[in-house]
């Protein structure tokens, strides 16, 4: 029987649980080649103690394999410092990557139906009826004034609370900031104007034509009208024709004439105002 007293060799992957670096490296049979490449990770990570980094230091810088591995591995280290120090960038909305204005919109519940109400950054940019619309064309409506529609209904809870408000008969005027978006100098003096009658009066196109200078434009100013993105709020439906009719309303007659009652204005059978009615 032959004995076999040449101790045996082991190649060790990894240092052992709790051993040094460097003993493992001292170990017969054990290429140091093999140990400082399997330490590096831990060197990356922080793991290793001062002497430890040392000898790996002096072992790279005596080995040309192993200084080129090293040199990847600082390389990696650097570039996850650069990542954890930089300042993030701002996550960019999807309607500021398509060089859009956010439109936050809800829904309220209204005795005229439903209606959709949207915000933007600036104020108020819609109210729509979605009685006879649906809710598609309403936002369409908004992407045309180079706005993105985005629903959120927390956004316009200011706006649903006044206008709930105005048709339970306890608010006459509101306090909104207004986003009319891109429209023409006329059809904003024309809303700007229709802004201004009061709770229970009503005007003629033919007079708010009179009060932004342009007389004998009432036809114009009823297409500007019918634009108009904020009912109720800018109060359109207090607009009549001069012979006492209500005239064409974005919502239908039928709302124009519930929201002149609310007001205490009330039209006979033959849709002409009732006498009383204050009339401009």
């Amino acid at each position: 029987m032959t004995t076999h007293n040449e101790p045996r060799q082991t190649h060790i992957d990894q240092p052992a649980p709790g051993a040094s670096i460097i003993e493992e490296a001292r170990q017969p049979g054990v290429d140091p080649c093999d140990v400082a490449c399997d330490a590096m990770p831990g060197y990356l990570v922080g793991d290793l103690s001062t002497p430890e980094k040392l000898w790996l230091h002096e072992h790279t810088a005596g080995c040309n394999y192993c200084h080129n591995v090293f040199d990847s591995y600082e390389r990696v280290g650097n570039a996850l410092d650069d990542t954890a120090t930089a300042t993030p960038r701002p996550t960019l909305s999807v309607a500021t990557a398509l060089g859009l204005r956010e439109a936050r919109y809800g829904f309220l519940d209204t005795p005229v139906g439903p209606v959709l109400v949207a915000t933007s950054d600036l104020g108020l940019c819609e109210v729509g009826y979605l009685a006879h619309r649906e809710r598609d064309d309403v936002l369409g409506e908004i992407e045309t004034r180079g706005l993105f529609p985005i629903e959120n209904q927390a956004s316009v809870r200011p706006a649903t609370d006044q206008l709930g408000e105005y048709f339970a008969g306890k608010r006459h005027t509101f306090d909104l900031p207004i986003d009319f978006g891109a429209i023409t100098p006329f059809t904003r003096d024309v809303l700007g104007a229709t802004s201004r009658v009061p709770f229970g009066d009503v005007l003629t196109y033919g007079e708010i034509a009179r009060r932004i200078g342009k007389p004998g434009a009432s036809r114009a100013v009823g297409n500007a009208l019918g634009r108009n993105p904020l009912p109720v709020v800018v109060p359109c439906h207090r607009i009549v024709r001069a012979d006492g009719s209500m005239g064409w309303y974005t919502g239908g007659t039928g709302i124009k004439r519930r929201l002149l009652a609310l007001e205490g204005i009330h039209f006979d059978q033959t849709r002409q105002l009732a006498l009383g009615a204050n009339v401009h």
